[in-house]
């Protein structure tokens, strides 16, 4: 008899959840609670697939909401990939009408249909393309209904399948770490507001026959996706194939073997980017790293001296911050390993410029020279040899404090100021800019204006966002539509037909802008006039100031949490 795919990797686990405890309410949300920093929401999301995992999750949150007083966001993600999935999603909002008391007062359902009209559906990229659109989906869900904490049923046995992932693709030590138990949801820098919103895993050190054994005593039903065990179909499932029959793996990578060498990692990775954290605040509040808006360029005071003995995974950590200042790509996918490469340039000084992230490393030296750091004064009591002759402390008789001060002569000691010599130190600086846009591939997005009110936020080049409305209410029922894109040889042209007045007034406001710096800004180009009319890091406008501008880089509060 041969044996589906679905009798190899379910069955088995559905056996042996008759023999084992289910995962108890108190027991999940004493995780819950310390995923939470303690602190119980006005709300909370939780990605419901409909399958086995999924649903036991909506089970234990919707008891944590109703002892705790809080509520329940339950999103489904209808990826229209299969002819019966947006059946399936209303199945799943039956059975939590049916299953669960009285769910409207703890749980809410909605159903968020992808789009893949613009997507691509190769089979060699579907997985990535589906997981990408998902998470978008699931942030703009999230900040539509001010949530900041969507969670997420991944288990160990999901855990073990992406650090056997990962070990086929070469990771490194953090990335056999296998996933977080809180980070950020991927996708978020596409959504405005969306990077508030914190990835939980309450589950993750949980085996997944435990999440079935709480269904099955909770008579929870669900849905099984077979795409989900054809192994043929993506890479994961081709794992998790070969995971269901551990008998037939080196002993290293068997399961029971792998969780303990993932916990192991995941601590030694906690350590490193809380020393990462702990530079980076430091950095910041003491000036070392400063971040001009104007420009949106970064500049950091390297101390070679200050990072000598640091674990390199601490240091990477601590640069992956500073990119994410300045860079326009996305750095939830990107190897640790890249980072280390680049901690590895900056201590050996091999290079004086380079670039990173699509971003341009410059180098440069400052010599200063410093003051020397003058001594307080201080107190020295030297002994008067003559008067503690005469003393009768010899004979241990009692002195009062006026006599046994008498005893000593009192000298203050100043120092010599003109004696010290000032010192010169050579200061390294690097200067974290984009790097220069082809022309080839020029970032533009149209942005449209309604008659009243602000626009959306719309995302420029990965790392600005910006919002326009019309600074006195427009007649006519149409949007008119503005485009943002960089800035050109062309818009000099431009400004230079309005006169020397106002070529005077840009020069004078792109003075703090470096040379090319300028060309990676954006500006705001009318179509019906077509040509620029505005530059919102500048403050610089051509023409009527009728077009108002909201605008803030990506990472607008790396600054102040530190994320």
């Amino acid at each position: 008899m041969i044996m589906s795919v679905y009798d190899v990797t379910m069955r088995p686990l559905m056996a042996a959840a008759k023999h084992v405890k289910p995962i108890k309410k108190a027991e999940f949300a004493s995780s819950l609670l310390r995923l939470f920093d303690f602190k119980i929401p006005r709300a909370f999301g939780i990605a419901l697939s409909g399958g086995v995992d999924s649903m036991c999750l909506a089970y234990l949150s919707d008891a944590f909401a109703r002892e705790h007083g809080t509520t329940v966001f339950a999103f489904t993600v209808d990826h229209k990939l299969r002819d019966d999935s947006s059946a399936e999603a209303k199945s799943i909002s039956n059975v939590l009408t049916t299953q669960f008391e009285d769910p409207d007062a703890h749980i809410r359902h909605e159903v968020l249909e992808l789009d893949w009209k613009y997507a691509d559906k190769s089979p060699h990229v579907i997985e990535r393309t589906a997981r990408t659109l998902r998470y978008r989906a699931l942030a703009k869900a999230c900040v539509k209904n001010r949530i900041e904490h969507l969670l997420l049923a991944h288990n160990l046995d999901d855990q073990i399948e992406t650090v056997i992932m990962r070990l086929l693709r070469g990771s490194t030590s953090r990335g056999m770490a296998g996933m977080r138990r809180v980070s950020w949801i991927p996708e978020g820098h596409s959504t405005y507001g969306g990077h508030h919103v914190k990835i939980l895993r309450p589950l993750l050190l949980e085996p997944k026959v435990r999440l079935i054994a709480t269904c099955l005593g909770a008579q929870l039903p669900w849905f099984e996706d077979m795409t989900n065990h054809d192994p043929t179909y993506t890479k994961r499932n081709a794992v998790r194939y070969l995971l269901s029959q551990p008998e037939k793996l080196p002993l290293a990578l068997r399961p029971q073997n792998l969780a303990p060498l993932c916990e192991r990692l995941s601590d030694k990775r906690r350590q490193a980017d809380r020393a990462g954290l702990r530079l980076f605040k430091y950095e910041v509040d003491n000036g070392n790293i400063r971040f001009s808006r104007p420009s949106m360029t970064v500049v950091w005071k390297m101390r070679s001296e200050a990072y000598e003995g640091m674990d390199i995974n601490s240091l990477a950590s601590f640069i992956q911050r500073l990119v994410n200042m300045v860079t326009p790509l996305d750095l939830s996918d990107i190897s640790s390993r890249r980072y280390r490469e680049v901690v590895t340039k900056l201590l050996n000084r091999t290079e004086t410029t380079f670039t990173f992230m699509n971003i341009q490393w410059t180098h440069s030296t400052k010599t200063v020279t410093r003051s020397p750091r003058v001594r307080p004064a201080y107190l020295n009591a030297e002994p008067n040899a003559e008067k503690l002759m005469a003393s009768p402390f010899g004979a241990h008789k009692l002195q009062s404090e006026k006599m046994a001060k008498s005893r000593f002569s009192l000298k203050v000691n100043r120092p010599n100021v003109k004696e010290e010599k000032q010192e010169e130190v050579v200061e390294h600086h690097w200067t974290l800019a984009r790097q220069r846009i082809p022309a080839f591939n020029q970032p533009a997005v149209v942005v449209m204006v309604p008659p009243s009110g602000w626009s959306d936020w719309k995302l420029w080049d990965g790392r600005m966002w910006i919002r326009l409305r019309w600074e006195n209410k427009k007649d006519g029922p149409a949007p008119k539509p503005v485009v943002i894109r960089p800035f050109s040889d062309m818009d000099r042209n431009t400004i230079s037909k309005f006169g020397p007045a106002v070529e005077r007034t840009f020069l004078a406001k792109a003075r703090v802008i470096n040379g090319l710096d300028l060309f990676t800004l954006p500006v705001l180009h009318d179509p019906e006039l077509a040509r620029m009319i505005a530059m919102p890091n500048l403050k610089f406008c051509i023409g009527p100031r009728e077009l108002l501008v909201e605008s803030t880089p990506k990472n607008q509060d790396i600054l102040t949490d530190r994320r």
